[in-house]
């Protein structure tokens, strides 16, 4: 075991996550040594890591304890802008930094388009939407593609798009602003810019763009979500324009982008465990349990923060009314307590109590639909990819919020559609 002090880990800063991905070994002797860390890294305000999945399930079963509202997200304090004036004045007011009663309010605004009946509705679009991607990337023969954004982007995307009745031809833009939102501390993503209104502009141009959409929906609505939000009501009286055009900001870009990372996680474990693919290749119906080990694997929300509203004891450590207490998920997914090998990936994994999709009053909206995309997308994967083999070095995301990788290079051979 190492000698180096706890304090030395960095569990947090985006280099690190761009250079190395997640920092499991600092994770293991966190899980082992001190699983509620108090850290002080420079540029940031103090936080305790938690890191183990018992922890984590703990504070989010307590929102009225452990508020979600506020520092909601562990980013640098930036240097020309008070971090408190932040936390109350945040650029987007969503269901991830909502607390009860408001979260429920504005979550049943949306949920019914997520219901487990809605979504198995959807499978067979999705079918045909991943068939369409490989047949497309079939024809062009045999090529080098960046799996990240020219094959695991496009299923989730065109899927919540459609839900939305965002326009294909407007795909691009909703790719950018993605990036833009995911990649704030990636230099490859981050817009350049001098103050926060700068640097945050892209919210700006989705909110100029959901003026046209929620207007025409207004005017001729039809049976899609932007519909639904266009002339939604609370309490009777319509829905704040912050707020309403918020929600729509996150359904567009979580909705797809954190199963384009599950996806692209899913292909970087099956290449280090080409079998497990074999093993799902000759048993489809494994692809509902090869989705959720795909989840725990890869755990593309690595963490949330909360704000404790009073003095709790978590785990003997005394934790003060305004810490911020940081949920380390993808620490969770390993955790020796709970998963049997958890430093094996097993198509076959059953149970699997992961918390990749959160636990408590912010269970992930759109679990749901992302299981089903990633199932359907692996299912139909085994069938049509004969072989698929690297063709550079796979680079990550710099980004300790949503992570995965960001770019795989890879030369694919398909298998015509049966």
């Amino acid at each position: 075991m190492s000698t180096s002090s706890l304090d030395d880990l960095d569990v947090i800063t985006a280099k690190e996550y761009g250079d190395h991905g997640y920092p499991h070994d600092a994770w293991r002797r966190l899980r082992a040594e001190d699983p509620v860390h108090r850290f002080q890294p420079e540029g940031y305000r103090p936080f305790w890591a938690v890191t183990k999945a018992a922890d984590i399930t703990e504070v989010s079963r307590q929102p009225e304890v452990f508020r979600s509202a506020g520092r909601f997200i562990l980013f640098p304090d930036p240097p020309d802008v008070d971090p408190a004036t932040l936390d109350d004045n945040p650029p987007l007011r969503m269901l991830v930094n909502m607390d009860p009663p408001e979260h429920r309010e504005y979550r049943k605004l949306v949920s019914g388009f997520f219901t487990p009946r809605a979504i198995a509705r959807l499978e067979q679009r999705l079918v045909d939407i991943t068939d369409e991607i490989f047949d497309d990337l079939a024809a062009q023969g045999d090529v080098a593609w960046d799996f990240v954004p020219e094959i695991a982007a496009l299923q989730p995307l065109r899927m919540i798009t459609e839900m939305l009745g965002i326009p294909r031809e407007r795909e691009d833009f909703v790719l950018r602003i993605t990036n833009q939102n995911f990649g704030l501390e990636d230099p490859e993503f981050a817009i350049e810019g001098e103050t926060q209104n700068e640097v945050l502009a892209f919210i700006g141009e989705a909110f100029a763009y959901f003026d046209e959409l929620l207007a025409e929906r207004r005017a001729n609505p039809t049976d899609d979500l932007a519909s639904v939000l266009a002339n939604a009501t609370l309490n009777g009286e319509p829905v704040p324009q912050f707020e309403l055009y918020s929600l729509l900001f996150l359904v567009m870009v979580a909705g797809h982008d954190t199963t384009r990372n599950g996806i692209s996680g899913g292909l970087v474990a099956f290449l280090d465990n080409w079998g497990e693919l074999e093993k799902l290749r000759a048993e489809p119906a494994l692809a509902p349990l090869a989705a959720e080990e795909i989840v725990r694997w890869s755990t593309p929300v690595n963490h949330f923060s909360r704000t404790a509203t009073a003095d709790y004891v978590l785990r003997d450590k005394q934790i003060r009314a305004g810490d911020s207490v940081a949920l380390f998920y993808a620490s969770a997914n390993r955790d020796e307590d709970v998963f049997e090998d958890p430093y094996t990936f097993r198509v076959d994994r059953d149970p699997n109590p992961h918390l990749g999709f959160g636990i408590g009053e912010h269970f992930c909206l759109g679990a749901h639909l992302a299981r089903l995309d990633l199932k359907v997308f692996w299912r139909v994967f085994a069938e049509r990819v004969e072989s698929v083999e690297l063709a550079g070095p796979v680079e990550h995301l710099a980004s300790s919020f949503v992570g995965g990788p960001k770019h795989i290079p890879v030369k694919v051979r398909f298998r015509p559609r049966s």
